[in-house]
């Protein structure tokens, strides 16, 4: 099992603190080589916290019993997963002696508590684009509980994994992707390239014209390319056209209105996470 290759920031900056979520082993290493590459902005403390819910810790109906019992049956039960976690993430560092400081915690019972407290100690949340239960449950933690800054890793992992290097913003004027980009300075100012992507509404000013101001506010250089809409969606087109482009992340602000709404009638974030094969950045308006 191979790791992604680490260098080291050419010049002081603050010290990162990244929290890697790992509460399942399917995206555990994914996770992991994004946390690593995203290191790449600054001195970086990486906290590998595996999260997932265990009824020994928590309070729960009988109805949510019997649910556990049966995801039990398909998934094994807590301890079992941790362990399966716990194996990746012993591998995973055995093959990255290079790596920034990783450490381990395991922090089980409630995923909303655990995923708020961790949560607010680290600039950057790193979680992988959710398999089962408790995945699911900590990307929503970490986007609505704690309203952090979200890098979602893809479920495939890369030994080559870049994030940062390339930068794609897909740009829509609001407070919550004005609030992702000033959140994710640490790696937009270091990217070698960014994007800012945009498309046109009718009787509304061209997108591009606020977002190069505001880039040029705070002193980002970057291209702006118009997205011509067709039959597929916003999120679909900025999947495709972030990898045509060869961005290595891709930088959204998240869920104008609730998961559930854009669950039931469609959005950008929701086509995004459902589809992404590259690191997403996503970050909710405070």
């Amino acid at each position: 099992m191979s790791a992604p290759s680490f260098s080291p920031p050419e010049t002081a900056s603050p010290r990162l603190h990244i929290c890697a979520l790992l509460p399942e082993a399917e995206t555990a290493l994914s996770t992991l080589q994004c946390a690593v590459a995203a290191a790449r902005a600054g001195s970086a403390k990486i906290c590998a916290v595996h999260v997932g819910f265990d009824a020994e810790h928590s309070f729960i109906s009988a109805e949510e019993q019997d649910i556990q019992q049966l995801r039990d049956l398909h998934e094994g039960g807590p301890k079992a997963r941790t362990a399966r976690v716990r194996a990746v993430f012993d591998a995973f560092v055995a093959a990255a002696p290079d790596a920034p400081p990783l450490v381990w915690r395991d922090d089980p019972g409630d995923i909303r508590v655990c995923v708020e407290m961790e949560a607010n100690a680290a600039q950057l949340v790193v979680v992988g684009r959710p398999v089962h239960l408790d995945a699911a449950d900590a990307l929503h933690s970490a986007l609505f509980d704690a309203q952090s800054l979200v890098l979602v890793a893809p479920r495939a992992a890369s030994a080559q994994r870049t994030v940062g290097r390339h930068v794609v913003v897909g740009w829509k004027p609001g407070a919550a992707v004005e609030q992702a980009v000033e959140t994710a300075l640490p790696w937009l100012r270091r990217a070698e390239r960014v994007t800012v992507l945009w498309t046109e509404k009718d009787g509304v000013e061209p997108y591009d014209v606020g977002a190069r101001a505001f880039f040029a506010q705070l002193g980002i250089a970057a291209e702006f390319i118009r997205l011509r809409r067709d039959l597929r969606s916003v999120g679909a087109q900025l999947l495709d056209r972030a990898a045509l482009l060869g961005g290595d992340c891709l930088l959204i602000g998240a869920y104008r209105h609730g998961a559930l709404w854009q669950a039931v009638l469609g959005g950008v974030t929701r086509d995004v996470l459902a589809q992404a094969e590259l690191p997403v950045f996503l970050m909710r308006a405070g």
